[in-house]
Order: structure tokens, then C-alpha cells, then sequence
């Protein structure tokens, strides 16, 4: 057991299935005297989860350990793919009972686990910043550790058996109806010790190289982020993908970010089209606007209008309306004026300027508005219909001499 991670001064919650590899973990645990409860769920999702329970049930009593456990039904999994809903519901659990004091969870995925899930990475062509299981990661704010990695699955049985540890097997794991037992029970078991070995070197190769890609585009995401948007030709050619899988990973999950995609985000970024939007997976889509590129989700309501009866300060999502601001963004009105709308564009919009009659849409263009905030723009309205008000863009001719009082923040 890698105790690197490890401290007699922290509380941990051990997800405990009652198979061997966290029997063993959780015997070694309390052998080395560390603070442990036991999280235990059942899923029951076989006729034989009761002997689970006992297992697990009977060594928290021996040794009295806290014991906290979660029934889960058919019918609070039936939607959707069962490994990743039960994944879910699990963590969930975890962070219920993490919450009774406790500083991380402890995991018993080992070596096994980690030559499956690097095979199942390399298969598919995935993108990923680690290649393999974290020895030490942050899952929904929870501090996830796992110390076997580095044991086969084989060592921690014989731990269990020649300790006189229970432990209860689950038959489902021997059998292929997911991909992962596939790749466990007909692939990797197949594998001699040297093509195991050549498969963990692949992962620690790929994975140094990725922490020196990351602290390349550190520097890079830190600016994205500050401004939610970066002008893509700072963005080094070669850190493209590496960088594009940072920001899709934020919003869209990693089985959902396939080299196609990253790809074609990649064609369409470095295209001579000024304005680009591409939808992407779960309502997100990518933005390209005059070079800055960002990735934001979709934007349900695509028009508004509110109605202004008087001078005073106040936020509207869309836009704020302030009594002070840049000369730009404000308009002097009287009450002759009120009430005002306050609205997005709508088709065949036109302000009268100095400059003469201006259709809205055009000013976004000649404005270098981007695409997509084009539709939620606010546009100032008073009593008669006309546009007094584009703000940062324009003002209608004959509020051009007076000194703002309504000044519209978009």
C-alpha cells in the first residue's frame, strides 16, 4: 500500500464493496492504525448483494468501525447508461457521509484497474490530461485517494486469504456484458507480464509529457478564464488540441471529447470566417468572433424587452442601467420620453444618426460585434418606437449634444 498520500492525523471514508481488493485495503488501513469509517452501497443489482452487506457488516463490528451504508433500487438507475448513473449516485453517498467529519475517500482501484482503463483510453483514441487512474484526484470537491494502485489484484486476494480476510466475489465481474469486463476478461488477460509492463511505460511517457504540455497552458488558461475568451492566434499551433481538450473538458464530459471533434473545432477556429458558432455536446457550442474564441452553452431565451418608467439604477441580466458611464453608453432622456423599452434587435431595426438612417444590423458588423452577442444586444426605445440608443455603437441625431443621464452597461 502507497501511503505517500496518507496521514494518521486525517479521517477517511473507504469505499468498501466486500470484495478483495477493498477488504484489503481496509484491513491494511486498520492494521496501520488509521482513522477509517466503511461507506457501503448496494445496488441491488444482484440476487446475491446480501453476502456483500454481511461481509462488510461483520468486519465493521469485529473492529468497531463506523458503518454507514446505501441502498439503491432498479428504479433509481433505469435511466440512462447503469455504470455511469450508479458512478454518480455512489459519489454522492460518499460526499453525504464525508460530510460527517471526514477529510477524503479512500479507494481500492489497483493495478488491474489501471492497465484496463489506460487499454480502454489507447482503444479508443481518447483525449485525456492523465493517462491511467490518479493516485490522487478532487471528484465533485471530495479528495479521492487511491494507495493500490501500484498492487495487482492477485496480491491483495492472497492478502485477504492468507490474513483470513472475507471477502465476497461479485460473479458480474467475470462475466462481459460491460466493455471494461471485456477488456479485463478477454484482452488484458491474454497479455504477458512484458506486453503489461510496455503498456504502463506508454502511460508514464504520455503522462509526462502532458504535465509539460500543462504547464505550458497554464498561463494561456489562466487568461481564457480571466477573460472568458482568447485571441487564438496566441495560442502556440502546437498546444491546438491540448489546449481545446482544457476547455471542452470544463464543460463536456471526457468520453464525449473525441480527436474528431477537437479537430474539427480546430479546422473551423484557423478558417478565414470572422464569426463561427459550432454546437457541441449538452448544449454547449464554440464561439469564434473576430479571432477570440470561447466555449459557452447555448443560450435558451434569444430575445427580450423590458419597459423603463423612470431614472434609477438597476440590473437586468441582459444589460444595467447606471445615472453615470462612459459618453458612449448613455443617452439624456426627459420624461417625455418614458417610458422606454429596453429590447434586443428585431428584423428590419433602424436609428436615425448625423450620419443619416443605419440599419442596427450593420452597425453590429461595421461595429465588429460578435456573432453571438449580436441577438442579445440592448437597444434603447423611447415612447414612439424609435431608437434613441445602441450603446458604444450609436445614438440618435438629436441626442448627440446633450449631456447623458441613463447610461445602459451591456
Amino acid at each position: 500500500m502507497n501511503e505517500k498520500y496518507l496521514s494518521h492525523q486525517k479521517r477517511y471514508v473507504i469505499g468498501v464493496s466486500g470484495g478483495c481488493d477493498s477488504m484489503a485495503l481496509l484491513d491494511m488501513m486498520v492494521k496501520k492504525n488509521y482513522q477509517v469509517a466503511i461507506a457501503h452501497v448496494n445496488y441491488n443489482l444482484r440476487e446475491d448483494t446480501d453476502e456483500d452487506y454481511q461481509v462488510v457488516h461483520d468486519y465493521a463490528t469485529q473492529h468497531n468501525i463506523p458503518f454507514y451504508y446505501k441502498v439503491f433500487t432498479k428504479e433509481d438507475y433505469q435511466q440512462g447508461n447503469f455504470q455511469a448513473v450508479a458512478r454518480q449516485m455512489r459519489y454522492h453517498f460518499y460526499h453525504e457521509v464525508l460530510d460527517q467529519g471526514y477529510d477524503a475517500v479512500l479507494l481500492a482501484h489497483h493495478l488491474d484497474d489501471e492497465l484496463e482503463t489506460i487499454y480502454m483510453y489507447l482503444e479508443r483514441g481518447s483525449q485525456t490530461n492523465y493517462l491511467g487512474i490518479e493516485p490522487i484526484t478532487t471528484i465533485q470537491h471530495m479528495t479521492v485517494i487511491r494507495p493500490l494502485l501500484d498492487t495487482k489484484k492477485q496480491a491483495l486476494r492472497d492478502y485477504c486469504i492468507q490474513n483470513h480476510i472475507a471477502f465476497h466475489d461479485d460473479y458480474t465481474n467475470f462475466q462481459t456484458h460491460f466493455k471494461r469486463d471485456q477488456v479485463r476478461n478477454l484482452v488484458l488477460n491474454t497479455y504477458t507480464d512484458q506486453q503489461k509492463e510496455e503498456l504502463l511505460l506508454k502511460a508514464k511517457a504520455y503522462n509526462q509529457r502532458k504535465e509539460h504540455i500543462q504547464s505550458q497552458l497554464k498561463p494561456l488558461l489562466e487568461k481564457y478564464h480571466a477573460e472568458n475568451k482568447i485571441n487564438y492566434h496566441e495560442i502556440p499551433e502546437a498546444l491546438y488540441s491540448d489546449f481545446l481538450f482544457c476547455l471542452l473538458e470544463e464543460k463536456i464530459p471526457v468520453e464525449k471529447i473525441s480527436q474528431h471533434l477537437i479537430n474539427e473545432i480546430i479546422h473551423q477556429m484557423t478558417s478565414a470566417k470572422p464569426n463561427i458558432m459550432l454546437e457541441l455536446p449538452l448544449h454547449q457550442q464554440f464561439i469564434k468572433a473576430y479571432d477570440n474564441i470561447t466555449i459557452a452553452t447555448l443560450s435558451v431565451n434569444k430575445s427580450y424587452a423590458y419597459t423603463i418608467t423612470s431614472l434609477k439604477e438597476e440590473d437586468y441580466g441582459y444589460f444595467s442601467i447606471r445615472l453615470q458611464g462612459a459618453m458612449n453608453d448613455g443617452v439624456n432622456v426627459s420624461d417625455a420620453d418614458f417610458p422606454l423599452t429596453i429590447r434586443s434587435i428585431l428584423p428590419g431595426d433602424v436609428i436615425k444618426t448625423s450620419g443619416g438612417k443605419k440599419k442596427v444590423a450593420r452597425l453590429f458588423i461595421n461595429n465588429k460585434i460578435p456573432s453571438h452577442e449580436r441577438a442579445l444586444y440592448p437597444i434603447v426605445v423611447r415612447n414612439d418606437g424609435e431608437i434613441i440608443l445602441i450603446p458604444g455603437i450609436a445614438k440618435r441625431y438629436e441626442y448627440l449634444s446633450t449631456n447623458p443621464n441613463l447610461f445602459v452597461i451591456k
